[in-house]
């Protein structure tokens, strides 16, 4: 995060001019310009994560659908064209870059230039040298997705129930939304299920999914390949995002050319725009680590998960099973080949849980965009 602190600051400015990086170091030093145009304008400010960055986009997105007459500005601490390039076609009177640090000029010095009338800060971490001097300012202050800062909030959108109860503990949210998770909103919900097919495993065959960490990943997949009962079947392995599998002989997803798998294979899903048709196409899956995105196009694709023992849940009323070893993890699995009926019920359950949470989402988006409308 560019943060407060002097030399982290002072470090990534020479950093970047060093490499030709001149508009990121400026920016960082507050120094942003206003999108065309003479209405009212409006700063969203997220974080350094790719998370932080599609949510930014997905509210950018929102309220220009709801007001066309606002200039929004948009910053990030993170530049990902794959993530940022699909949601920003057509956009206008929209102002995207990097944006400041929280050094104090810095911080005198966007508010003077931008000048805005709101500034809601998106998953990220605060900056009390922003906040303070945007309320004294008289700046209308909002946190999507954003933990408790020291100075008022005019209304705070939490994503989790801890979020919701560190606000209210604070004293310093006007205004406290329920919890719900705007990450649900990502999430692909009707993938179709031809990966089974293409994966060689037929109509009917068996496709199974572990996700988790990139330490644990290869021992389970040597344990997978033991088990007798799984020979003719496929797995598909997905990791943290920035994770990489260095076992040999383990294919990657992005140089699959499409052609059958053969029994007993194991695939690397090294990239998450395929998790949407795994999650529909396996069996049943395993999360041995899992982000919140991840969780739900787990739930969305309808199909039976559970979770490693050690394993913080997304949602606090757990509701998929808990499971401390491999061992259980594959006698779950062939119990689930074996009793389609199971699977199916337990496949819906989760889907369910998944649209419930969707509904949420949206209420408190609507919610939040009549907020930004009354401003």
């Amino acid at each position: 995060m560019w943060g407060p602190a002097f030399w982290p600051v002072l470090q990534a400015n020479l950093r970047d001019r060093l490499s030709g990086e001149h508009a990121r170091a400026n920016a960082r030093q507050g120094y942003l310009r206003q999108p065309d145009g003479r209405g009212k304008l409006l700063w969203i400010k997220s974080g350094c994560t790719p998370q932080s960055l599609r949510l930014g986009l997905e509210l950018l997105g929102a309220i220009r659908q709801k007001r066309h007459d606002l200039r929004l500005v948009f910053t990030f601490e993170l530049d990902d064209p794959a993530i940022l390039e699909p949601r920003l076609k057509g956009l206008k009177a929209t102002g995207v870059g990097y944006g400041p640090s929280d050094r104090p000029r810095a911080v005198a010095r966007v508010l003077e230039r931008l000048q805005p009338f709101g500034l809601i800060l998106v998953d990220t971490l605060p900056h009390p040298n922003l906040l303070r001097a945007a309320h004294d300012k008289g700046v209308h202050c909002l946190a999507f997705n954003t933990d408790p800062w020291p100075s008022p909030a005019e209304a705070v959108y939490p994503c989790d129930a801890d979020q919701h109860r560190a606000w209210a503990s604070s004293g310093q949210a006007a205004y406290l939304a329920s919890a719900a998770d705007p990450l649900s909103l990502l999430a692909e919900a009707q993938a179709d299920v031809t990966l089974r097919t293409l994966s060689g495993a037929g109509e009917t065959g068996r496709l199974w999914w572990w996700h988790g960490p990139v330490q644990q990943a290869e021992a389970w997949m040597a344990a997978w390949r033991a088990d007798a009962r799984f020979a003719d079947d496929r797995l598909f392995v997905s990791l943290p995002e920035g994770e990489r599998l260095s076992a040999p002989g383990i294919p990657s997803i992005s140089a699959w050319d499409r052609r059958p798998l053969a029994p007993g294979a194991v695939m690397w899903v090294d990239d998450h725009r395929w998790l949407a048709a795994l999650a529909s196409a396996c069996i049943a899956g395993h999360l041995e680590g899992v982000s919140r995105g991840v969780f739900w196009q787990g739930l969305a694709g309808g199909r039976p998960l559970s979770l490693g023992a050690g394993v913080l849940d997304p949602v606090p009323a757990e509701i998929l099973p808990r499971c401390g070893d491999t061992a259980t993890v594959l006698a779950r699995w062939t119990g689930y080949a074996d009793d389609t009926l199971g699977a199916r019920r337990d496949g819906d359950a989760n889907r369910r849980r998944f649209w419930e949470e969707r509904r949420n989402v949206e209420g408190v988006m609507t919610e939040l965009l009549q907020r930004v409308f009354d401003w």
